[in-house]
C-alpha cells in the first residue's frame, strides 16, 4: 500500500512549500506543476496550453452542453460535442495521479488529487487543507510578484475563485471544507516547517509512514 498525502490550499498559504518539505523528509515524491507536463504528454496535447486552463471550469463540457455555444480541437464526446481542454486536461491529470499513487509514496497538491484518488484500492489516502489569514498570505504573494497589497489581494481573490469554481465542480464538494479533510492547518500560526512536522508526525501517529 502506498502513501499519497492530497494538499489543498488557500493561495498564498505556503501549501506548496508544505509539500515540498514533506516530500523531502520522507523521501517521497512531489507532485504539483509537473502534473501539467505528464498530463499534456499523455493526453496528447500542448502543454503551455494547459497551464492556461489548470485548475479552472468555467469551459467545461457541461458548461458547453447547458449553453451550446463552446467547442475547440479535440477529443469528441458522445453527444456530438468537442470535449473541451479543460474536461480533457481533468481526465488526464487524473489517470496520471492514479498511476503515481499506485506507483510511489507521494505528496499531490490541488488538482483535486483527493477526490481523484477516494476510491483507489492500496491507497493510504491523506487529506490535508493549508489556510492562513489573507493579511499574511497578501504579504507573501506581494512578495513574491513585486505586488501592492490591494493587487495581492485582488490576486488572491480572482485565484481562488477559479481554484473552489474548479474543485466544486469536478468534485460536487465544497472547497476548503473542514469535513473533507483529515487535517486543516493554519500556516501563519504553525508555520512551513512545524506544519510539514504535524503531517509528518499523524502519518507516524496512523502506523502508515
Amino acid at each position: 500500500m502506498t502513501n499519497v498525502i492530497c494538499i489543498g490550499r488557500r493561495y498564498g498559504a505556503a501549501g506548496i512549500n508544505i509539500g515540498q518539505e514533506v516530500a523531502e523528509k520522507l523521501g517521497y515524491e512531489f507532485y504539483d506543476d509537473d502534473l501539467l507536463d505528464k498530463a499534456a504528454e499523455y493526453g496528447n496535447f500542448d502543454a503551455e496550453t494547459a497551464k492556461q486552463y489548470d485548475e479552472k471550469a468555467k469551459k467545461s463540457l457541461l458548461f458547453s452542453i447547458a449553453g451550446g455555444t463552446y467547442a475547440m480541437k479535440g477529443m469528441v464526446g458522445g453527444m456530438g460535442y468537442t470535449m473541451p481542454l479543460n474536461d480533457k486536461l481533468f481526465i488526464s491529470q487524473s489517470e496520471i495521479i492514479r498511476r503515481a499513487a499506485a506507483q510511489n509514496n507521494c505528496v499531490i497538491v490541488g488538482r483535486c488529487a483527493d477526490y481523484v484518488l477516494s476510491k483507489a484500492k492500496d491507497v493510504n489516502v491523506i487529506r490535508v487543507f493549508v489556510y492562513a489569514p489573507l493579511e499574511f498570505r497578501a504579504k507573501r504573494v506581494a512578495d513574491r510578484f513585486g505586488l501592492t497589497m490591494k493587487q495581492a489581494k485582488d490576486k488572491i481573490v480572482k485565484t481562488e475563485k477559479q481554484r473552489r469554481t474548479y474543485y466544486n465542480f469536478y468534485t460536487n464538494r465544497n472547497w476548503g471544507e473542514m469535513e473533507n479533510y483529515d487535517l486543516c492547518i493554519n500556516s501563519e500560526k504553525v508555520g512551513i516547517e512545524n506544519s510539514a512536522q504535524v503531517i509528518i508526525d499523524y502519518i507516524k501517529g496512523t502506523g502508515n509512514a
